[in-house]
């Protein structure tokens, strides 16, 4: 006989070292390894898929992962199968989107702690440290292969062309709005009552939402006797929590003609068009599951020029209503790995301290490296932030400097629509966003999608290849951050 049970994971995050519900207990004799088979032989990675475990005897078995709780519905961040006997049961889980072996723990049975690896600390470094060691429970690898689509070479992104979600998805959507001739260009503002070109962009984001099964709405709203900002939101209602929405959004806009540095842009494809890709791609994977909270995702205007999209939209959230956490890409695509910092900034800042939001600091560094090799890039990345600060990141240009860093910290200078909700109400914001002020093409003609491609050129990499690989990255971090947070929100305690 067996037993699944949804096990305090998602604590964990809230927590400086991953222990906590997790701390060390006195040694018990290990179970090993090879009294556990998993089948399918290979996991199909960045899939949901029915995972058969098999015990030969007695044990608890933690899965690490997001799993679909076939009894609830939900996805819950984490499980832990506990064998009274031998026996077999399935979990549909998620295997990892960009590694090629998942991580399964291993006690006896009735096993509900469990030490576990630092935040930005991969499992094989965890496995081989003194720590482990002294740890109460063995492991087992099993391994996983991502399915490549065969239409592409690796050198135009395959690696990252198939699953659930995938950065190849929103390169080509990127690609839509960064056509010159597509008829999106110029979104600026809008400014006026008729805008056909914001508007047809606006359209073309409320089909793409309610072809994914939003409730897709278009917000009007005048900002003055000339101007108005227009937004397009997306809602899934939650079914425990339906009046706590998780928002995930991106600004529309793009720099208007004579906006500073650089005297604006047409296209906008580092800004904001990758951050509006990357934000549909990851709605596209959350609307194919039942949530909570509602899911939220929205489209900014006016951005550039005030956050009057933004503001007004907050000034008209329903009575009742609450924001659990909002998810922001803004500028975002041209870093990790490619020689710039994958900034990652969360706010409200907490008494002019460094880093006190360290519980979605440690969750969105423990869901990143769950899925991705880049605990060391997360380990310079927080690193280069506490010695050399912000601006060393995000507002000078590092290309010369090769460092393949990912910096998730606590911010002190929001700048985008999450400075907007963290702000007027509070709710812990997160903004995925790379260089800016450092680029000769921020806020200028040049960016466009070929600066980005030209930008991301490795020694071991085609600039295509490295920005659908961090597009994948990031796609996927906003969409395993919504499903944690769906389940155990992270509440601001300033």
């Amino acid at each position: 006989m067996t037993r699944v049970h949804a096990a305090c994971l998602a604590l964990v995050m809230l927590t400086t070292t991953m222990t906590g519900c997790f701390s060390a207990e006195p040694d018990n004799e290990l179970i090993a390894s090879s009294d556990l088979t998993i089948s399918p032989e290979v996991l199909v990675g960045a899939q949901f898929q029915l995972v058969e475990f098999s015990a030969s005897s007695p044990m608890s078995v933690h899965v690490p992962y997001l799993v679909l709780d076939q009894e609830s519905g939900y996805v819950v961040n984490g499980t832990t199968l506990y064998f009274d006997s031998a026996g077999t049961t399935s979990v549909e889980m998620l295997a990892p989107s960009n590694l090629n072996v998942t991580h399964f723990l291993l006690g006896e049975l009735g096993r509900v702690e469990w030490p576990l690896r630092e935040t930005n600390q991969s499992w094989a470094e965890w496995f081989s440290s003194s720590k482990f060691e002294q740890s109460p429970y063995t492991h087992v690898e099993h391994p996983v292969e991502r399915e490549n689509d065969s239409a592409y070479t690796i050198e135009d992104g395959a690696l990252h062309s198939t699953g659930l979600i995938d950065g190849l998805n929103v390169f080509e959507w990127l690609e839509i709005f960064a056509d010159p001739d597509s008829g999106y260009n110029e979104r600026w503002g809008p400014f006026t009552l008729n805008d056909p070109t914001y508007m047809r962009a606006v359209n073309f984001m409320q089909g793409e939402l309610q072809g994914m099964g939003y409730d897709a709405q278009v917000h009007r709203y005048w900002i003055s006797d000339f101007s108005y900002a227009v937004n397009v939101c997306g809602y899934k209602e939650g079914t425990m929590f339906p009046d706590e929405w998780l928002v995930l959004g991106a600004h529309l806009d793009v720099a208007e003609a004579g906006s500073p540095p650089g005297g604006g842009t047409r296209i906008g494809a580092h800004d904001n068009g990758a951050g509006v890709a990357l934000v549909l791609e990851a709605a596209r994977g959350l609307a194919q599951f039942d949530h909570r909270r509602t899911i939220v995702a929205c489209f900014w205007s006016n951005e550039e020029n005030g956050y009057d999209g933004v503001d007004r939209w907050i000034d008209n959230i329903p009575a009742g209503v609450t924001l659990s956490n909002y998810l922001n890409a803004d500028a975002v695509g041209t870093n990790w790995p490619g020689y710039y910092t994958l900034v990652v900034d969360i706010i409200p800042e907490t008494d002019n301290q460094i880093n006190e939001q360290w519980p979605m600091v440690r969750l969105a560094e423990w869901i990143g490296s769950n899925n991705n090799d880049i605990a060391e890039a997360l380990r310079l990345g927080r690193e280069i932030y506490n010695t050399e600060g912000y601006a060393s990141m995000k507002d000078v240009d590092s290309s010369d400097q090769k460092r393949l860093s990912i910096s998730v910290h606590e911010s002190q200078r929001g700048r985008s629509d999450y400075e907007r909700i963290a702000d007027q109400l509070g709710v812990v914001s997160m903004d995925f966003g790379s260089l800016t002020g450092g680029s000769d093409c921020y806020h200028a003609p040049c960016d466009t999608l070929d600066t980005m491609i030209d930008m991301m050129v490795t020694d071991n990499g085609t600039g295509v290849q490295n920005l659908v690989q961090s597009f994948d990255l990031i796609s996927w971090w906003l969409f395993n951050l919504a499903m944690h947070l769906d389940e155990t929100p992270i509440y601001n305690e300033s």
